[in-house]
C-alpha cells in the first residue's frame, strides 16, 4: 500500500509539473521560435507579394548568412543560386518530387523534403509555394540558429531553456529525494517489525524466560501472522517444558524420601564393611543430585526464598578458600584472591554455593602445580566476580551446552560428579537478576558471575 501510495503521489506530481510548467514553458519558447522561422513564412509570402518579393528575401538572407536556394518554375530554375548535385538537375527533382508525394499528408499543403547527397554531403528541404513554383533550399539546420532570432528573442530564448533544463533537473532530483523518504520509511517500518522479534528472541535465548511474548498490533500483515504463530508456538513449548520440569521434581521428590529411608538403615547397620560404605555414598550421591536438581528446579521458577542483605566480597571468598584450600594442596594448586573493596546486595549461602562450585570445578579439571586465581571487579554498574584457571578450557561450540543439566564432556566423564554444579551457579545467578559467563582464555579458562549492586 505504502509502495503504490508513493508511485500515485509521484505520478501525479510528474503530471503536474508537466501539464502546469513544463508544457505551458515550452510551448512559449515554440512560439518565440516560431514566429522568426522564415522557412516557415516564405509560403505566405510567396502567395501575398509574390515571386519578386521572394526572392527579394532570399537574396538579402543570401547576403547575410550565405544560404543557397533555388526557385522552379515547373522544371526551369527561375532564380537561385543553389548549386545542383554533379550538375544533375533532372536527378534532384525526380528525388525531389518523390518525397514531396511521400510527404502529402503535411499541414496547409508545406511541404519539407530532405535529401542528402553522399559524395556531395549536401542537405536539400523543399517548399511547395504553389502548383507551379517550389522552392529548394539547402538544409535550414546548417544556419546558425542564433542567425534566426533578434537579439532580445536570443535572449528570451536562452533564458528559457536554461530554466526549463534547471527545472527540469530539480524535479528529478525532488522525485528521488521523495523515493528516498519513501523507501527510508518502509525500511524502517520493517526493521521495527523484525526488531521487535529479534529483541524477545535475544531475550528469551539469554534468560530462559519462555513466559516473553511478541508484541504486535493484531493487524493482518504477514509479520503479524508471523509474530501470533511464533507465540503460539512459545506457549506451547512453555506447556511442554513446566511439564517436563514437574515431572522431574515430583520423580526428585518421590524417590528422595525412600533414597532418605535406605540412607538411615544402612547407617544403622553400622557395618564397617567396605561394601556398606560403598553403598552408603553412592546413596548420598544420588540424594545430593536430587537436592540439586530439587533446589535448581525452585530457583528457575522464582519460587526459592532468596535472604537479601549486603554481602562482603572478600568475606565469602576467603570462607571459600578455606573451605577448597586442603583440596587444592593435594594438587599443589595455589588459591590467590584479588579482590576490590566491594560488596553486593546477595543471598549469602547461595552465593557461596555459587563460588564454591566454580572453586570445585577449577581444581578437579586444572592440572597439578598450577594457579588458580579468584578475582572482582565494578564493571559499568554490575559487580563481577571471576574463578580462572589454567587448564585447558571448553570447546568453544560447548560452552554454552555445560551450562545445562547433566551434561558433561567425553573426556570429564569418568570423573566424579553429577553434570548439575555449572547449571546450579547459571540458576543462583539468574535469581539474583544477573548472569553467568564462560570463557576461554590466554592459558586458561574463566568462569564469571555478573550481579547487579542490588536485586528488587
Amino acid at each position: 500500500m505504502i509502495y503504490g501510495i508513493s508511485l500515485i503521489l509521484v505520478m501525479v506530481t510528474a503530471y503536474s509539473f508537466y501539464d502546469e510548467w513544463l508544457e505551458p514553458q515550452v510551448t512559449k519558447l515554440e512560439t518565440i521560435v516560431l514566429s522568426e522561422c522564415e522557412i516557415c513564412s516564405y509560403n505566405p509570402l510567396f502567395q501575398k507579394r509574390g515571386l519578386s518579393a521572394l526572392t527579394t528575401v532570399l537574396d538579402s538572407r543570401t547576403a547575410k548568412t550565405g544560404l543557397s536556394y533555388a526557385i522552379f518554375n515547373r522544371e526551369n530554375v527561375s532564380a537561385g543560386d543553389l548549386a545542383w548535385v554533379n550538375n544533375n538537375r533532372e536527378q534532384l527533382q525526380q528525388k525531389a518530387v518523390s518525397m514531396q508525394e511521400q510527404d502529402s499528408n503535411k499541414i496547409k499543403g508545406v511541404k519539407h523534403i530532405i535529401w542528402r547527397d553522399v559524395n556531395a554531403g549536401i542537405a536539400i528541404s523543399s517548399l511547395k509555394l504553389d502548383k507551379n513554383h517550389t522552392l529548394y533550399i539547402e538544409e535550414y539546420l546548417k544556419v546558425k540558429p542564433k542567425l534566426l532570432l533578434s537579439p532580445d528573442n536570443l535572449q528570451v530564448v536562452e533564458d528559457n531553456i536554461r530554466d526549463i533544463t534547471t527545472q527540469i533537473v530539480l524535479f528529478g532530483l525532488l522525485m528521488m529525494v521523495l523515493g528516498f523518504i519513501a523507501t527510508a520509511f518502509i525500511t524502517w517500518k520493517i526493521y521495527q517489525k523484525l526488531k521487535n522479534i529479534n529483541q524477545t528472541a535475544d531475550h528469551i535465548i539469554k534468560h530462559q524466560d519462555l513466559g516473553q511474548r511478541i508484541i504486535h498490533s493484531g493487524g493482518n500483515n504477514e509479520f503479524d501472522h508471523l509474530a501470533c504463530n511464533l507465540n503460539k508456538m512459545l506457549n506451547k513449548i512453555e506447556v511442554k517444558v513446566e511439564d517436563i520440569k514437574q515431572m522431574s521434581n515430583n520423580i526428585a521428590h518421590d524417590l528422595r524420601t525412600p533414597l532418605t529411608s535406605l540412607h538411615n538403615k544402612l547407617e544403622q547397620l553400622k557395618l564397617d564393611e567396605p561394601v556398606a560404605v560403598s553403598l552408603t555414598k553412592q546413596v548420598d550421591n544420588i540424594i545430593d543430585t536430587f537436592d540439586s536438581l530439587l533446589r535448581i528446579s525452585h530457583l528457575e521458577s522464582g519460587n526459592a526464598h532468596i535472604t537479601k542483605q549486603a554481602v562482603d566480597l572478600k568475606s565469602v571468598v576467603t570462607d571459600v578458600i578455606d573451605l577448597f584450600c586442603p583440596l587444592a594442596e593435594e594438587k599443589k594448586q595455589r588459591l590467590t584472591m584479588r579482590l576490590e573493596s566491594l560488596s553486593v546486595e546477595a543471598d549469602i549461602n547461595l552465593l557461596f554455593q555459587a563460588l564454591g562450585n566454580l572453586v570445585e570445578n577449577a581444581i578437579k579439571y586444572a592440572p597439578k602445580n598450577s594457579s588458580i586465581i579468584i578475582s572482582s571487579g565494578d564493571n559499568g554498574g554490575e559487580v563481577v566476580v571471576s574463578v580462572q584457571d589454567e587448564g585447558h578450557g571448553i570447546p568453544h561450540d560447548k560452552l554454552e551446552d555445560v551450562i545445562q543439566r547433566f551434561v558433561r564432556l567425553d573426556k570429564t566423564r569418568n570423573s566424579p560428579g553429577n553434570g548439575l554444579g555449572l547449571s546450579m551457579v547459571n540458576a543462583i545467578a539468574e535469581a539474583h537478576q544477573g548472569s553467568f559467563e564462560l570463557t576461554n582464555v590466554s592459558g586458561g579458562f574463566k568462569a564469571s558471575i555478573h550481579l547487579p549492586w542490588s536485586i528488587k
